[in-house]
């Protein structure tokens, strides 16, 4: 079933939320994508994305769990958190060079595969790339400014950030803030890892199914509430030189977890 829109209209949040059609063709004069506009469509195969286009809001195509073909016109300068969220189908995209930011959890839990990151682009929203497990690698350019948490999770696949962003570096599988001396991300495949030395506050390091031990020989800061979350095989983890920070949820979810020692 495809739905063809053939004069350009202002749709509102929600308008096919759910619905049932394979392909959505959007007419030429079209200027924004309302929020949640084809949230849940999971039998969305494709998309056809008018030239006239500035702007997708938050959650458009969220869920559409079929979803593999869409392309977007340069001239969108703003796609919303969450847009491409639950898009296991969606392999490849090509996101636009008028792009300012990469929202939160743009492409959380999607099946994308390769991403250019735009020169445009001067901010990475927290969780952009968020248990993404077909993401092969992620290339940060020079003109971000602005990184937030957990942009990528550890994967199979994955084979790590290669960060040119001023103000940030990659050390021992993981992305870390310069000037705040805070690790937000980490995707290593080590059984036992030992966070950098440089490091003095941790904001993510969550949803690891391979870490088994952690190290900090440092006193460190936890700057979240669940920042080892959902690490489903950490057994041991040790703050030798001291931690401050941990909630109840700080481990939520770390189901073998028996030794958990302060210094």
């Amino acid at each position: 079933m495809k739905l063809e829109l053939r004069t350009a209209l202002e749709l509102k949040a929600n308008a096919f939320i759910g619905a049932t059609f394979e392909e959505l063709i959007l007419p030429e004069g079209m200027i924004e994508i309302p929020g949640s506009m084809c949230e849940d469509c999971r039998h969305l195969k494709r998309v056809v994305l008018p030239s006239t286009l500035k702007r997708i809001d938050i959650g458009a195509f969220c869920g559409c769990e079929q979803l593999s073909e869409i392309v977007i016109p340069d001239g969108v300068d703003y796609i919303g958190d969450n847009t491409f969220q639950g898009c296991k189908s969606l392999k490849h995209l090509r996101l636009p060079s008028s792009l300012k930011r990469i929202t939160s959890e743009l492409f959380d839990n999607s099946g994308i595969e390769n991403i250019e990151i735009p020169e445009s682009v001067t901010e990475i929203d927290y969780w952009a790339f968020f248990c993404a497990n077909r993401l092969k690698s992620l290339v940060i350019p020079n003109p971000v400014v602005q990184i937030g948490r957990g942009i990528v999770t550890a994967h199979k696949c994955f084979e790590g950030v290669i960060c040119h962003a001023k103000g940030f570096h990659v050390k021992n599988e993981a992305l870390i803030d310069d000037e705040k001396h805070e690790l937000l991300c980490c995707w290593t495949q080590q059984k036992h890892y030992v966070v950098p030395e440089c490091v003095r506050s941790i904001s993510d390091f969550s949803a690891n199914s391979f870490v088994e031990s952690i190290t900090v020989n440092q006193p460190v800061e936890l700057t979240t509430i669940d920042t080892f979350a959902y690490n489903m095989n950490l057994r041991k983890i040790d703050f030798i030189g001291g931690v401050s920070g941990i909630t109840k949820d700080t481990f939520y979810n770390c189901l073998k977890l028996k030794h958990r020692k302060r210094g």
